[in-house]
Parts: C-alpha cells; structure tokens; sequence
C-alpha cells in the first residue's frame, strides 16, 4: 500500500544507491586484540573515582589506558560527564595516549552535554593518532544528533562514516535513524529506509517495527500500522505488549 504523507513529516533525505550499497558490502573492521588487564575497583562516587584516578597517575610506571578507560567508564554509568572530559585532559597532560574506547567515550561525554560540534571533532584525533572510528563512535554520534532533533546531520554521519568505510551499520544504527525519522514525523523516510535496507539482505527486529508502528499511530494512519504489523508477523516477528499498545 502506497504510505500517505505524515503531517508531521519533515524534506526526505535521500540515500543514494550507491551509500546503500556500500552498506552491504563494506569489509567488517578486524577484531582488536585484547590484553589481559588488573581492572580497577568499582567506584560509587565521583570523589572515589578522583582518588582511584589520582593514586593511578602517582604509580610508576603509569598504568595503561585501559585501566583509566575503566574510570571513565564507570563516571559515564554515574552521568557524570564533565568529570569524565575533566579526567580525560589529565591523562593527556601526563603523556597517556588515547585509544579508539577512549575517543568513543569522549564523543558519548559531549553529545549528552549537547556539544554535537565537540563531539563531531574527536573523529579528527582518531585520524591523528592513526586510529579508525567504528560502529561505536558512529551509532553514539547518530544517537547524539538524534536526541537533539537533528536528524539531518545524523544521516549526514551516516552516510559520510558508511562511504568512508570506517562503519559497517548494524541495527542499531538502523533503528536510531528510524526513530529519529519518526520522531520528526518523516514516516515516509523511515519506511523508505525500512525498504532499502530490507532489499540488502539486512534483518529489522521488532524495535524497527514497532518505532515506525507507533509512528502511524500517532499520525492516525492505522491501515497502515495494521498493514506494517501483519508484514512484521509474516516474516516471523511476534509483536509484543508495546507494540499491541
């Protein structure tokens, strides 16, 4: 059934084949190796964060970044973001160089700080310090715009990551461009896309779904949400409470 125009709906922003093709076909990053590490204790607070930091930076020899990687993490958990950019500019000051989880997390800090153009300019430091963004850093970019109804730039991060090839999207990828697309009422972007990506080989779950569901609903195009939800149930999707309501 041709989808009626959203009310709600916001200009279509265009994949092109050629983006849609790279999607499927670009080489899957090679597995980073691992060393096995002392993780740190768990901390509770920011002050215990600062002391566990602090008698870190005193140890000789200094201790990897992944040992301070897992206190940023731990500060992200506690949203405490400017403690966590804080830390992250002490370890630089002492000669601790960042890695690719260290730059991921850097660019979650500034996108919940709302500082997209912050955020945006870590991919420089990757390229500098010879490393690649990954799914990682393009889904947290992507989410980041999305939460800030800039929906226009995410598909932009989008599209310039995937053609790049520093990014092979996954579902959640999808799903957060999908979600953004409907949150703007663009559902004829996001079943667009639905489409595509469906055409590529690429498998949408019930999170897919049930976002662009909710969206008819909401748009009181309900032959069209029931026409979706049989099309979920035919290729062996069981709806679920969310989606019913």
């Amino acid at each position: 059934m041709m989808m009626r125009s959203s009310t709600r709906g916001m200009p279509f922003l265009h994949f092109t084949p050629f983006v849609i093709a790279a999607l499927f076909h670009s080489k899957p990053s090679k597995p980073r190796k691992s060393r096995e590490t002392q993780p740190v204790r768990v901390v509770s607070n920011v002050e215990d964060a600062l002391n566990v930091f602090d008698a870190m930076l005193h140890r000789r020899p200094l201790p990897s970044v992944i040992l301070f990687n897992q206190i940023l993490a731990q500060l992200v958990k506690l949203k405490q973001f400017p403690a966590v950019l804080s830390l992250k500019r002490q370890m630089g000051l002492v000669g601790i160089a960042s890695d690719a989880y260290t730059l991921n997390i850097t660019i979650n800090c500034y996108c919940h700080l709302n500082q997209m153009e912050y955020a945006l300019s870590v991919l420089a430091h990757f390229f500098k310090l010879g490393l690649q963004p990954d799914n990682a850093t393009s889904n947290t970019l992507i989410n980041g715009f999305v939460l800030r109804n800039r929906v226009a730039d995410a598909a932009r991060v989008f599209r310039k990551m995937v053609v790049g090839g520093y990014c092979q999207p996954d579902a959640i990828t999808f799903n957060t461009l999908i979600k953004g697309y409907c949150a703007m009422g663009n559902n004829t972007a996001a079943v667009h896309l639905l489409r595509h990506v469906e055409a590529n080989g690429f498998q949408p779950n019930i999170i897919t779904f049930t976002t662009i569901i909710d969206s008819l609903g909401k748009d009181t195009l309900v032959d069209e949400a029931l026409n979706l939800s049989s099309e979920m149930v035919g290729i062996g999707i069981v709806p679920d409470v969310i989606t019913y309501n």
